[in-house]
């Protein structure tokens, strides 16, 4: 469905007007399976029904017998479409809910789905962008007292680490202060089968060591060595 920028006013058989807010195709399934597609489909939120219209099924060189019980839609030598009568009406049986669907289906969706779906733009660029695009689809509520985690989330931010001297070094000399670290067990074992890794980065100069173990136990053996 697309919907119209300025609605289609019809009249009904009380004399009452009525608008149509959108237009678009919609596919059926007839019961023996032959799936059938109606095109120029108008959306009506007041009629609660579907109706098909036979004058316009016969611009499209649809022909339409009726009798006492059934109506029958051929195109050319083939039967389209047969249709029951029930009452007054008559009416088309199709597999599943897909009139029903095209029935109750509303045009206008919560801020919140549609604030979500075009990527959490403000309302202002949301209302700018109605003016700019045919499609856009339309909300149902006022967005006044909607919050959006995720877009608060978004702008948040963290504060840098300091990186001044005096909080970065804080040795006077080389192996005053020794930052150490192990890893593992690795999924991927080195050529010599080590699965643990252990690095020794000296505060004052920045110089890093990295030495790969086949245990952890070996820690104490490696510090030995720097």
């Amino acid at each position: 469905m697309k919907e119209l920028k300025t609605p289609v006013r019809i009249t009904i058989s009380d004399d009452r007007k009525i608008d149509t807010v959108a237009m678009g195709s919609v596919g059926l399934k007839l019961m023996d399976g032959t799936p059938v597609t109606l095109s120029d489909v108008l959306y009506i939120p007041e009629v609660e029904g579907s109706l098909i219209s036979v004058a316009k099924l016969a611009e499209k060189d649809v022909f339409a017998q009726f009798s006492k019980d059934k109506c029958v839609f051929r195109y050319g030598d083939a039967t389209v479409m047969e249709d029951k009568r029930c009452g007054n009406v008559y009416k088309l049986k199709t597999v599943g809910d897909e009139v029903c669907h095209v029935a109750t289906t509303s045009c206008k969706e919560p801020w919140a789905v549609v604030h979500a779906r075009l990527g959490h733009i403000p309302y202002k660029r949301y209302e700018q962008l109605l003016t700019m695009a045919d499609g856009v689809p339309r909300v149902a509520d006022a967005p006044s007292d909607h919050v959006c985690a995720g877009c608060c989330i978004g702008k948040m931010h963290e504060d840098n680490f300091s990186r001044s001297a005096e909080n970065t070094v804080k040795s006077a000399g080389f192996l005053d202060l020794v930052h150490s670290d192990v890893m593992g067990p690795l999924q991927t074992k080195t050529p010599g089968d080590c699965t643990y890794a252990v690095t020794f980065i000296d505060d004052f100069s920045r110089h890093v060591t990295v030495y790969f173990m086949k245990k952890k136990a070996e820690v104490l053996e490696k510090f030995k060595i720097v």
